[in-house]
Order: C-alpha cells, then sequence, then structure tokens
C-alpha cells in the first residue's frame, strides 16, 4: 500500500498543472501551463524521498499504536520530507497563471489531506493480512520416511 501511495502522490503531484487546467471557453481544452523539467525532477526526488519515509515508518508502527496514532506518528516522523514535496510543488504552482494556480494548490491541499486517513486505512491492511496469515495453519514439510533399522 504504501508503495501505491509513494507513486500516486508523485505522479499526481507531476500532473497538478493538466489537472488544474480549466477548459477554455467555447468547450476546447486549453493548453495547461509546461512545468519545466527541474521542477518536475525536484517533485519526483523529493515524492521518492517521502514515499521512501512514509514506507519506512509504516514498517515500525507499533502493535499498541491505533492506526490513527500510528499515521500520525509516520507522518510526523516524515515531516521534513513532506515539507520538502509541498515546496517543490508550490515552486512549480507559482509559475503557472494564476487560475491555474489556484486549482493545482486546492487540489494538492486536498490530496494531502487525505494522506492521513490512507496511513491509517494501510495499517489496518497490514494488520489484518499479518492476522489472517498467522491464523493460517502453518504448513508442514512432509517428513520423509526413515528406513526401518536392520
Amino acid at each position: 500500500m504504501t508503495l501505491k501511495f509513494a507513486l500516486s502522490a508523485v505522479v499526481f503531484l507531476a500532473a497538478a498543472p493538466a489537472l488544474a487546467q480549466p477548459p477554455a471557453a467555447g468547450g476546447a481544452a486549453a493548453q495547461p501551463a509546461q512545468p519545466s523539467p527541474a521542477a518536475i525532477a525536484a517533485i519526483q526526488t523529493a515524492g521518492q524521498a517521502f514515499g521512501t519515509c512514509v514506507s519506512g515508518g509504516m514498517q515500525n508502527v507499533p502493535a499498541s499504536a491505533t492506526p490513527e496514532a500510528g499515521a500520525a506518528g509516520v507522518l510526523s516522523g516524515c515531516a521534513a520530507q513532506r515539507t520538502a514535496l509541498v515546496q517543490a510543488v508550490e515552486a512549480m504552482i507559482a509559475t503557472m497563471p494564476a487560475d491555474q494556480a489556484a486549482a493545482a494548490h486546492a487540489q494538492m491541499e486536498s490530496q494531502l489531506g487525505q494522506v492521513p486517513t490512507q496511513l491509517a486505512d494501510g495499517i489496518r491492511q497490514q494488520r489484518a493480512a499479518a492476522a489472517a496469515a498467522a491464523a493460517a495453519p502453518a504448513a508442514t514439510p512432509a517428513t520423509p520416511a526413515t528406513p526401518p533399522p536392520h
């Protein structure tokens, strides 16, 4: 789940300008502002760092923590990486026309607002999978037959 989250975050944030572009008058789609390769690279690098941090943090959530507390702890531990990602996206948004920038910023905030819930759900899924694996009967290897003593 966390790798999927990290990749989707990077893809979303890199695509924010295109997603934020409103349709042009007359129904034809307007050309979205194109981010620079440097801006895309900065977002991808920051997104990978954030995703790696979240993935590592998800592996270290104590069993005693509620999923919500675990998610909060992971995000707290990844605050620097999240800040770097937000700064990279905001730098790209700052180069966009005002109408696109406002929509892109709103979409970024909406997506980031969903992260705690997504992480808590991921923790629940990890715990459910671990519980199911523990409840499944362990497969015992076939005991090789030993020949009787002569």
